[in-house]
């Protein structure tokens, strides 16, 4: 009995000191070997991770995206279907589909037509009697380009000239021959189609187990950060509430900043409201110039060239009004103040994430931006708090 009790405990037992090879170099004890051998291990682990997931890393991003987004009218469909998350997530998905897919199908389709006619009204304005006769009506214009007295005598030949040699690649069967010879190269790479269309459905399948198991996902993210359980809260709170204000702060008002300019521009008779309302879209973006980029110009097409001083007046007045209020009153509103970002910081995040990563760089840019801005206060808030001093060593 003695002799148990005297016998110490195994953190008690005075370990092994390394060992000491010629020359004076001493060797690590393997406590302190396994740590950093286990984290190579790790990294080594997730690149291997990392190389067989890469392919699908953007179906599964946007779809995440879409997931958070679609998150209340999960929950949603969820009561109404009596907690069956089957059915709940397959009409989800549907109305996904409905509401995103399908219209975005048919937006791109109209606006391929619209743009060849586009270009088209383009070749008309610049080639033959068209541009005689602007260039009649505006007399300042022809004096800021040339003072030749023969200016007129010259021009017939010159335009000839011109359209021969510049706007030869607008003629309608160079360009019907582009699009014979796109629509051949399409149909022929039969991989790039299948490709398209499987990213589509593995987007649309991931998404349906996204809002199926999207508590249990939520579980397991808990459990593989190495934070506390509050700071994980935090973070995945956070994180929502970002996709949640760049989808709606940015790309909703966007999307209602194009409409709106589109709207007026069908009003005002334009037969390319939809090319327009698109670049509108876009260009609602940029602080300052915003719609005006579009607008503006229609503006004074109306007021200069077909002398329609009353749809000019509208498309001013309508134009500007949309843009302030979605922009200064209806935007704030949805975003809430949640993204904690200065206005220019968001300017340049936008620019920054739309020349590395494309179109999907609205949402990137500022999302990216914010995920740095997020696990910085994070590790300054877990930082700051106290923890637990190690045990003294014997």
């Amino acid at each position: 009995m003695d002799s148990q009790e005297s016998e110490p405990k195994a953190d008690q037992i005075p370990k092994a000191p390394p060992k000491e090879l010629p020359g004076g170099i001493r060797t690590l004890h393997k406590d302190r070997i396994v740590p950093y051998l286990a984290a190579l291990l790790l990294i080594g682990a997730s690149l291997l991770v990392f190389l067989v997931y890469r392919s699908y890393a953007w179906p599964t991003f946007f779809a995440l995206l879409v997931y958070v987004g679609f998150i209340p009218v999960n929950k949603y469909l969820t009561r109404l279907c009596r907690g069956n998350r089957n059915l709940a997530a397959l009409l989800t998905t549907l109305l996904v589909i409905l509401a995103i897919v399908a219209p975005t199908a048919l937006l791109v389709r109209h606006l391929i037509s619209q743009v060849y006619d586009l270009v088209i009204l383009t070749r008309d304005s610049l080639t033959g009697e068209r541009l005689v006769f602007t260039l009649q009506r505006f007399p300042l214009l022809t004096d800021f380009l040339t003072s030749s007295p023969f200016f007129w005598v010259d021009l017939h030949s010159s335009l000839q000239e011109i359209g021969s040699g510049y706007t030869r690649f607008l003629d309608t069967d160079s360009i019907g021959s582009w699009v014979g010879g796109v629509f051949v190269i399409v149909k022929g790479s039969l991989t790039l189609t299948l490709g398209l269309l499987f990213n589509l459905l593995l987007g649309l399948i991931i998404l349906f187990f996204l809002f199926r198991d999207g508590p249990l996902f939520y579980e397991f993210l808990e459990q593989a950060l190495p934070f506390p359980q509050e700071l994980t809260e935090r973070f995945v709170t956070r994180m929502r509430d970002l996709i949640t204000t760049v989808l709606r702060g940015n790309v909703f008002v966007s999307i209602l900043q194009g409409t709106a300019v589109g709207l007026g521009l069908t009003i005002c008779g334009f037969s390319n409201a939809a090319v327009y309302g698109f670049i509108a879209g876009i260009f609602s973006l940029i602080p300052v110039i915003g719609t005006a980029f579009v607008w503006f110009p229609a503006m004074l097409y109306l007021a200069l060239v077909e002398e329609s001083y009353g749809l000019a007046l509208f498309i001013a007045i309508f134009g500007l009004s949309a843009y302030l209020i979605l922009e200064n009153i209806f935007k704030p509103k949805l975003m809430d103040r949640k993204l904690g970002m200065h206005p220019l910081f968001l300017f340049l995040a936008i620019l920054g994430g739309i020349a590395e990563f494309g179109p999907s760089g609205v949402v990137l840019g500022p999302l990216f931006v914010t995920l740095f801005m997020t696990i910085w206060s994070i590790y300054h808030i877990w930082d700051s708090q106290p923890h637990p001093k190690p045990p003294a060593s014997t």
